[in-house]
């Protein structure tokens, strides 16, 4: 992935920790599964054009704020993302099913950081292929 490209068609730095963890990918699927693959997309076409519609058509009438950087979905119309202004590594869910309001942003946080959000990810996969 070129990082280069979506930093400069979004106008953004991307952390180190997101540059690491998606350097890192793919991390090691269950029974052919991966239930990383959407939650942390590591898909350059999907991350450029996601976050310019979230910019320009907004999200569930709210408007999305080009330092937030949407970095997967769960499939329902809902976004993970991070916060690349302040670059802590929180990790950071946008339920359209919730008040979004992007200046409380402590109340979207998701996980404390990368790390945690993969291996929640990965827990959730057990638990599916474990029912």
């Amino acid at each position: 992935m070129d990082f280069e490209i979506i930093e400069s068609k979004l106008s953004i730095s991307l952390p180190e920790y997101y540059k690491s963890a998606i350097s890192n990918y793919p991390f090691k699927a269950l029974d052919n599964l991966d239930f990383v693959e959407d939650n942390l997309v590591n898909d350059e076409e999907w991350l450029i054009q996601t976050n310019i519609e979230l910019r320009e058509c907004s999200f569930f009438g709210n408007t999305w704020p080009s330092h937030f950087f949407a970095i997967g979905h769960d499939g329902f119309g809902n976004f993970t993302f991070i916060n690349v202004k302040e670059f802590d590594e929180t990790i950071y869910f946008a339920d359209h099913e919730e008040e979004f309001v992007p200046s409380d942003i402590e109340d979207l946080e998701l996980c404390s950081s990368m790390k945690e959000y993969i291996q929640d990810c990965l827990e959730e996969q057990k638990d599916v292929l474990s029912d």
